[in-house]
């Protein structure tokens, strides 16, 4: 009788992809941030922009990468378990 089961290895280094990519959003994030913090920009439509940027924009982005961070503990926790029970 065949059993499906999990390529403990594929699906670790998915979990290391996942945070890798999290990682890149964060840097990406605090790029853009840091550009927009140095552009020389004043009125109501920078600080309009400005404020979409911070409260809406980069929250969004910290959120995809907070999401691709616990995708990536479960994939962990899960190829875990798979050893454990496969080693029983």
């Amino acid at each position: 009788m065949a059993l499906t089961g999990m390529d403990v290895s594929a699906v670790r280094t998915l979990a290391n992809q996942l945070s890798a990519k999290a990682d890149e959003i964060e840097t990406i994030a605090g790029s853009l941030s840091s550009q927009l913090d140095g552009t020389q920009w004043l009125g109501a439509d920078a600080d309009s922009f400005r404020g979409d940027w911070q409260n809406t924009h980069r929250t969004q982005l910290q959120n995809v990468a907070g999401a691709l961070r616990d995708a990536s503990t479960r994939a962990s926790q899960n190829a875990t378990q798979q050893e454990q029970a496969s080693s029983s």
